[in-house]
């Protein structure tokens, strides 16, 4: 049952793509079908085949907003993180509030380190704590997702590898820290005041 499954999809994919070779949708569904068949590196090349026809060009239209989710997902099965990175940018100016979208960027950030291991790891963790932090927010439910994402920055944490904070994070830490000792200090003044 399975198998038949499998055949029409590509049968339907198939003539979809006869009919408009330049079609994302049918190319990234013939990548998704030879993935299932363990041919990762004809899904390769149909995804960069998908991307060459919207991904970079103004005049382009881009796939729906979650058929670039889901072609992030095969960009990253297929160890195209680059790629993958340049989706999610155009997923994110168009709606940053998903949590899956912070979670394939942690994703994408965490398996694409390579040589900067410091600069990779340090953007998935700042893209793991915004996905957590929406997820409670946005009162998501997945708990796959969060427990993935959860694991991903625990081994962030402990490898040692420093989480850099960009300037308005550290300045707006820095004000929280110097608003602190404000209240302390006053508190004390007032303290002093009525003693007096």
């Amino acid at each position: 049952m399975q198998d038949d499954a499998e055949a029409k999809a590509e049968k339907y994919a198939t003539l979809a793509q006869e009919q408009n070779p330049s079609s994302p949708t049918a190319l990234s569904l013939l990548a998704s079908i030879r993935l299932s068949q363990s041919r990762p590196e004809e899904a390769s090349t149909l995804l960069q085949q998908s991307l060459s026809h919207w991904l970079g060009k103004e005049d382009a239209k881009q796939p729906p907003y979650t058929e670039r989710l889901n072609l992030v997902k095969l960009l990253l099965e297929v160890e195209l993180y680059e790629h993958a990175l340049l989706v999610l940018e155009t997923l994110q100016r168009e709606d940053e509030e998903n949590v899956e979208l912070w979670y394939l960027y942690t994703c994408a950030y965490f398996h694409n380190a390579g040589e900067d291991k410091q600069e990779g790891w340090s953007n998935a963790a700042e893209c793991a704590e915004a996905c957590l932090k929406l997820y409670d927010r946005m009162e998501w439910d997945d708990e796959d997702l969060r427990n993935s994402c959860r694991e991903l920055l625990k081994q962030i944490r402990d490898s040692g590898i420093l989480i850099e904070k960009e300037d308005g994070e550290a300045d707006e830490e820095a004000e929280d820290e110097w608003e602190d000792e404000d209240e302390e200090v006053n508190g004390d003044e007032d303290v002093e005041m009525r003693d007096a």
